[in-house]
């Protein structure tokens, strides 16, 4: 990056035990960014000393900062905090298990450029299947959005999202007290209820998804409380009432089958833990977003498609 150009873009990764998938994804990043105005952020929400080595070794001297935090205040809280040290007018949230292709970091300033305004949702592939952004669901509520799908996306994935700095911030950034796992979804419902609309970039990036809780029952017990828990805090924030109660009874009857299937993987004690303690935070969490709400004529147009991609 030439000392000379500020960056315009920053790429802002939080850390959880990290270095041994950074160690493979980030040399791919440097590649990319070569030539380009970017800049990157670390935030290392478990900072054991591994990460940094990693960090020095690939980066080229001031392009990078490494922010640690041993209080691991989450996800979402990171990504905050990074943006009080990003001088880029678009920030890139990027997961460290994403791996980058040579012109990707080019087409995502291509696609600033050409929309400066909007956020942009880049594409992921997991699981053998591509997915861009965060879609509405009339059941699951927020889902992946398939990469071929005839709506635009909801909002960007936190994963690998693209907003412009100024806008992240005017809507208060990622809400903290979700900590993680559906705070992307959150914000995706704010920005759309207040007219903003999100683009797709299908670059279709390697993700290995789920670094940080692999082989950890404990976290994935975890992971388990706070998806339950998320869901219902996302639908307290971002709805009106009419859309709340007219989708209370579909919204049930969905977390009923999201019992069964959290039984069979032996994660039921945990869902509905994070269920009941979504429905004793709902009434804060909804005091504490004042902005506009997904109602039922948004969701309804959302769903048969009517915006164009």
């Amino acid at each position: 990056m030439p000392a000379e150009q500020p960056p315009r873009l920053a790429v802002v990764t939080v850390l959880f035990r990290s270095a041994d998938v950074l160690v493979k994804t980030l040399p791919t990043w440097v590649r990319s960014a070569e030539g380009l105005p970017v800049e990157f952020v670390f935030v290392d929400n478990a900072p054991d000393g591994s990460c940094p080595p990693v960090i020095e070794q690939n980066l080229p001297p001031g392009s990078g900062r490494y922010l640690p935090d041993d209080t691991n205040p989450g996800f979402a809280a990171g990504c905050n905090r990074a943006l009080a040290h990003v001088t880029a007018d678009h920030v890139l949230l990027l997961n460290p298990d994403v791996w980058l292709h040579e012109d990707s970091l080019g087409r995502v300033l291509a696609a600033v450029r050409a929309e400066p305004d909007v956020p942009i949702a880049l594409g992921l592939l997991m699981h053998g299947s591509e997915y861009t952004g965060i879609d509405l669901h009339p059941i699951a509520l927020f889902i992946d959005r398939p990469a071929n799908g005839r709506r635009r996306p909801i909002g960007p994935s936190g994963g690998a999202g693209v907003f412009p700095a100024e806008l992240f911030r005017r809507f208060g950034g990622l809400y903290e007290p979700m900590f993680a796992w559906g705070e992307d979804a959150d914000l995706a419902f704010r920005l759309h209820a207040a007219g903003v609309r999100t683009a797709a970039l299908d670059l279709a990036l390697p993700h290995a998804w789920g670094h940080s809780v692999e082989g950890d029952a404990g976290l994935t017990e975890f992971r388990s409380f706070l998806l339950a828990r998320n869901r219902v805090l996302v639908a307290a924030r971002g709805l009106t009432w009419p859309l709340l109660l007219a989708a209370a009874p579909i919204l049930l009857v969905a977390h009923l089958g999201l019992a069964a299937r959290r039984a069979r993987q032996g994660l039921l004690r945990s869902f509905l833990r994070g269920v009941g303690r979504g429905l004793a935070m709902a009434a804060g969490a909804r005091r504490d977003w004042r902005g506009r709400r997904l109602g039922i004529a948004a969701l309804a147009g959302h769903l048969r498609g009517r915006e164009a991609r």
